[in-house]
């Protein structure tokens, strides 16, 4: 069995073959709006960690790869050890061109760049750019590096040598970029900035903006938008930094990445962690004669996760888990799916009060009003517009959580949730509800007293669920 969900394979001919999010014809827009500024740009694919979005642009670049673009990516997290992201950023450059006229091109802008930024030792320096830039080159240039950083202290008294300098670098860039591109631009993609220390992330937004703002360069952020303001504002020490408006300065257009088709992802998860393993087995089906539990596990995923915007992480995390919790079921025991998965989903997403469903810390309307606090209000209405019967089935599995819950040593009355039944007068719940439909509650919970075998004791479920008891299968 599967424990985590691995990374998927990016063919070359077919980038988006093992999409599961649909994610394809995104790609196309992007290529669009890319095409359409050859004079250079910065654009930033937005989005929430654990999204998806390095899958996503990894699967874009080999795209534009296929369709003729000299395209790169940057991984900006795992090179922040960096002093200075411009080694970095120059050593990926290295890859576009094994032609010696476009190396001489690059040699040139390496030189430029050594001259006005590299504050390392020389030696320091030299093995930094060893290893992005390649050893012929460090060869050639090293004189230049080591040049580079004894005149620092004068370059920045010499204002009017540095603005040269950076004059210089442009130019030697863009023979560069002229030498490698034709028709198109070159696309540098820059993933994971978000989640860089505060200090090399606005770094990378200065080098970006100050050194590769040229014709042909089309750069590609992607990040989430609130991490990197909260980055923005670690970095300059203050709440009070208005870091929409600072990032502005550095991106030219913005791309939110639209939400995965949730219903899709769940399916593809319940067979990518191979949950008919444990439900479409013949011994199970032969002992309990059940064939609607995969449906049920499904439908109360994608009503949940519908209108609670969890990141793909997340879901992932969730199904990972509740394949775990079956391992620790025999074939031959019931296990109500529905039940498990939301569960799972408290321990996951809302720990607390899962810890507090364990130990059984409320009383029936304190555990009603959390509920109701914690479920998105969507999944209680009922019409057709916010899908009726997948929101009833999801008060059906409310109610067996309440009937689990107020077992006692495998016993259950359904008289302490609703009233006894009087002659012309409909059955009322015990507690109130704010958001729930009291009549599909009642009718639900109605349903569990006169099929008694439809609840079990709560820790038989937590203690799986909280891996406290050892594999049976």
């Amino acid at each position: 069995m599967e424990c985590k969900l691995k990374n998927l394979e990016i063919p070359e001919k077919d980038p988006f073959l093992n999409c599961q999010l649909d994610r394809k014809k995104y790609a196309s827009i992007l290529k669009t709006i890319v095409e359409s500024y050859q004079e250079g740009c910065v654009l930033a694919i937005n989005g929430k960690w654990g999204t998806g979005k390095t899958t996503f642009v990894q699967m874009w670049a080999q795209s534009l790869k296929e369709d003729n673009f000299h395209t790169l990516y940057f991984n900006a997290w795992e090179n922040d050890f960096i002093s200075d992201p411009l080694v970095g950023l120059l050593g990926e450059l290295k890859k576009v061109s094994s032609e010696m006229k476009v190396k001489d091109a690059l040699l040139s802008a390496i030189n430029t760049a050594g001259k006005i930024v590299l504050k390392a030792a020389p030696s320091i320096a030299k093995e930094v750019l060893k290893k992005y830039v390649g050893e012929g080159i460090v060869d050639i240039c090293s004189d230049s590096v080591e040049e580079g950083s004894s005149l620092l202290k004068k370059e920045i008294e010499n204002y009017e040598n540095q603005k040269q300098c950076l004059r210089q670098f442009h130019i030697d860039l863009s023979k560069f970029v002229k030498e490698v591109c034709d028709q198109k631009p070159l696309v540098f993609i820059v993933d994971e900035l978000d989640r860089c220390n505060p200090c090399y992330a606005v770094k990378v937004l200065e080098r970006i903006k100050h050194f590769f703002n040229i014709s042909k360069i089309v750069f590609v952020l992607s990040i989430d938008k609130q991490q990197l303001s909260n980055s923005i504002r670690g970095y300059y020490g203050s709440d009070l930094i208005d870091a929409d408006e600072y990032l502005k300065r550095f991106i030219d257009i913005e791309y939110a990445l639209p939400d995965p088709d949730v219903d899709k992802f769940t399916s593809y998860l319940y067979q990518y962690y191979d949950f008919n393993a444990f439900f479409g087995t013949v011994e199970r089906a032969k002992s309990l004669r059940l064939s609607d539990e995969k449906e049920n596990l499904l439908e109360i995923a994608q009503a949940l996760f519908k209108h609670k915007k969890l990141t793909l992480r997340q879901i992932e995390k969730i199904f990972s888990n509740t394949r775990l919790s079956l391992k620790m079921f025999a074939y031959n025991q019931e296990v109500y799916p529905e039940l498990l998965f939301l569960l799972t989903y408290f321990r996951i997403c809302e720990s607390d009060f899962y810890e507090k469903i364990c130990h059984r810390d409320f009383d029936i309307q304190g555990l009603i009003d959390k509920i109701e606090d914690i479920v998105p209000k969507q999944i209680f209405i009922m019409n057709e517009r916010y899908n009726k019967t997948s929101n009833v089935f999801f008060i059906y599995t409310i109610a067996r959580l309440l009937g689990c819950y107020t077992m006692n040593d495998n016993v259950y009355t359904h008289e302490t949730l609703i009233t006894e039944k009087e002659q012309n007068k409909d059955r009322d719940l015990i507690f109130t509800v704010q958001f729930i439909d009291k009549k599909v509650l009642v009718e639900a919970l109605e349903s569990l007293e006169y099929r008694h075998g439809n609840v079990c004791n709560l820790s038989n479920i937590t203690k799986k669920i909280s891996l406290l008891e050892n594999f049976k299968i």
